[in-house]
């Protein structure tokens, strides 16, 4: 399945990854801003609903629940590297940080950003948040492991934003050679592939529109003598594929 647009098979838990950007809550960071945490073993999201029961004679002996509120943490554990690297948050440098915005009296908060299917599918998870939780465990014999967990500081920032579609893999042109006279008409049609691809949107051009022009919608019209290339381009991936057409003469 490798490559292929609609991929339903199911997700392996290495390829989400955990993001963070330094900053203040009123400006999001941009995307090349966010850097991975470090040598991660395990990231997780826990939405911790708090709910309220309801006992009222309606019930007909059910008790009856309501969420009222989620308590949602973002967590994660992996292992230390002697140094961090330079593209990464990195272990100690979060640990530094962690530790002097708390000895300053300030809130040990961060831009976080779960991206559960890879970093440029689109499904992902983002706000500000706060560190509540931070801790290493420096076994004698062992790798060296931290762990941390991050809950919500500013809920306006959250947004859970889930990428449901189908990019497009290559167009293809019917017919792919064609002549016709001037002052003739002949219909190219254009497939966006996959079939389902979500954005199958198709833009035409002509190398001569002198000799062969073409409508938004792929109808060829012979103008003058001469051969010309029509071509059209995906909106999506901008996949293109050309025609060659052939004008005549009247009667030629």
């Amino acid at each position: 399945m490798q490559g292929c647009a609609s991929d339903f098979g199911k997700l392996i838990g290495k390829v989400a990854v955990l993001r963070m950007a330094f900053g203040c809550a009123d400006t999001v960071p941009a995307l090349t801003e966010f850097k991975r945490l470090g040598a991660m073993t395990t990231k997780g999201i826990d939405f911790s609903m708090n709910t309220v029961s309801s006992e009222a004679d309606d019930a007909k002996g059910l008790v009856e629940n309501l969420v009222n509120n989620m308590d949602f943490t973002v967590s994660g554990e992996g292992e230390f590297r002697k140094s961090d690297k330079a593209n990464e948050v990195g272990a100690w440098r979060l640990s530094k940080y962690i530790f002097d915005e708390v000895q300053a009296g300030r809130q040990p908060t961060l831009w976080v950003r779960f991206d559960f299917v890879g970093e440029d599918a689109g499904t992902y998870l983002m706000g500000y948040f706060n560190t509540t939780s931070w801790s290493g465990d420096f076994g004698t014999s062992d790798i060296a492991t931290f762990s941390g967990e991050w809950k919500v500081y500013d809920a306006d920032t959250v947004v859970f934003e889930v990428n449901d579609s189908i990019a497009a893999t290559g167009i293809t042109i019917t017919p792919e050679t064609a002549s016709v006279e001037v002052g003739s008409e002949i219909q190219l049609t254009a497939s966006v592939q996959p079939l389902n691809a979500t954005d199958r949107d198709v833009a035409w051009t002509s190398s001569d529109a002198t000799i062969a022009e073409v409508t938004t919608a792929g109808l060829v019209i012979g103008r003058s003598a001469g051969t010309a290339t029509v071509t059209a381009t995906s909106e999506d991936g901008g996949f293109t594929v050309a025609s060659t057409i052939t004008v005549t003469e009247q009667g030629s």
